[in-house]
């Protein structure tokens, strides 16, 4: 593959056969999921399809469900791209008449004769932390011309966005990245994981990292920044090295002082992704785009990924709000509303477009590190769910993409995903039994 990319030799017939689906048709239905990663993927995918001059019709899904599928099968597609999706419901996909190609990172149910699904879980790599949707979706992309590796840190943000990039990039990720820096497309350096104009709003506003005390909390932070003589109003960007290496001394401590992972708390520090063609970094356009999609701006997102000035500004907006909006239920979280039974934590969420990423901010920086944790959200008589452990959990057994699925089906519902986060939707009403199941179940994983 152009870029010097090794994959196994089924990897790439795979996505071979998905450029084949891609060339067969004048017109392509493409589908992708809303999280930053499924747009950053369809991002990539737009730019690919657009530089092929090929004619397209894009829709951003919070799920893969029967009425999606239902409206899809009316509208008479010659093929359609499934983006971050369709692996965990590849029969319903066998009943589409169009040519289909699944470009997913989920843990498969199956291989299927009719269905192309390009998934590195097929291919002896991990779709948790190898290769996500925007890693598989740019693979086709550079397929299909390397011209396209100018798209690398849109897939990039999207690794990022997937959370792919803990403890290092590894395999097909690590080499993408490898080739965009050598090629200009990314720089990287080492840095302090926040972002913010001066150092008291840098922490008050952050909410990955989430800080217990000083985030959501302005007054908390100018005390704790003076009792560390470090002036709230310096430039964040202008730190010198003592006074970051206080900064981050101090915080790692506050941390650790709330029970965080030591992979978490090495996070403080990390690489940061440059992207000199847009002047933010990665993990700003990964931020952006988790924003966008959970703020129901989905389309937004894509077009600050094409170069729109005006996209980026309103998506900024939209951060600052979205942002907000998670640090008011943190806040709320820590201060209690957590229900605990023998082996998991659960909260409600009373926005469901919201629920994943205060479940996983909660998991990871607020609540007992020894219970995976579930987030319900009740929508138009369902209950969706969403779920996150850890990477230490995983070590131990925790498998939510199995739990989710064997509890949600016992009761008539959906579920599946990965190892460490998964979600379901089940009939309202069942919430009860249904978190009981996943409890037992959750209990014979970590024995």
């Amino acid at each position: 593959m152009n870029g010097s990319i090794a994959l196994p030799d089924e990897f790439s017939d795979s996505l071979k056969h998905a450029v084949k689906v891609v060339n067969s048709a004048s017109f392509l239905r493409v589908v992708s999921h809303y999280d930053a990663d499924g747009l950053a993927a369809a991002a990539v995918i737009v730019g690919a399809l657009s530089r092929a001059k090929k004619q397209f019709h894009l829709t951003i899904s919070k799920s893969l469900d029967k009425e999606v599928l239902e409206s899809l099968a009316k509208e008479g597609n010659e093929a359609i791209l499934f983006l971050d999706m369709g692996s965990g419901q590849i029969d319903g996909l066998e009943t589409l008449k169009a040519k289909v190609a699944a470009l997913d990172h989920h843990k498969p149910i199956r291989k299927s004769k009719k269905i192309v699904q390009v998934n590195p879980h097929f291919f002896g790599l991990d779709g948790m932390t190898e290769a996500c949707a925007s890693t598989v979706s740019f693979l086709l992309a550079v397929m299909m011309d390397p011209c396209n590796w100018e798209l690398s840190p849109i897939a990039i943000a999207g690794m990022i966005g997937d959370r792919q990039h803990m403890g290092g990039m590894k395999s097909v990720n690590q080499q993408i990245l490898d080739y965009a820096r050598e090629k200009g497309f990314i720089e990287v350096q080492r840095g302090l994981n926040l972002k913010g104009t001066t150092i008291a709003d840098a922490i008050a506003d952050s909410a990955d990292p989430y800080f217990v005390g000083l985030s959501g909390r302005k007054d908390n932070v100018m005390a704790f920044l003076e009792s560390m003589r470090l002036n709230p109003d310096h430039p964040m960007g202008s730190l010198d090295d003592v006074h970051r290496r206080k900064l981050t001394s101090m915080l790692s401590l506050r941390l650790m002082g709330q029970g965080c992972r030591p992979e978490t708390v090495e996070e403080l520090v990390t690489d940061v992704h440059w992207i000199p063609s847009m002047n933010i970094t990665a993990f700003d356009l990964a931020d952006l785009l988790n924003a966008c999609g959970r703020m129901n701006y989905e389309g937004l997102g894509i077009a600050m990924c094409m170069g729109d000035k005006e996209a980026l500004a309103r998506a900024s907006e939209l951060r600052r709000e979205y942002n907000g909006k998670i640090l008011t239920r943190l806040t709320e979280i820590e201060a209690g509303g957590v229900i605990h039974k023998s082996h998991i934590q659960y909260f409600e969420a009373p926005d469901p477009s919201l629920a994943g990423a205060q479940c996983g901010l909660a998991m990871q920086y607020i609540l007992d590190q020894s219970k995976p944790t579930l987030a319900l959200s009740k929508v138009k008589g369902s209950v969706k769910v969403s779920s996150r452990g850890t990477k230490y959990l995983v070590s131990k057994g925790l498998d939510f993409s199995a739990a989710l699925k064997k509890a949600a089906e016992k009761f008539g519902g959906i579920g599946g995903g990965h190892a460490v986060a998964a979600g379901a939707t089940i009939d309202e009403g069942k919430e009860d039994e249904f978190l009981a199941a996943v409890d037992e179940i959750v209990g014979l994983q970590l024995r």
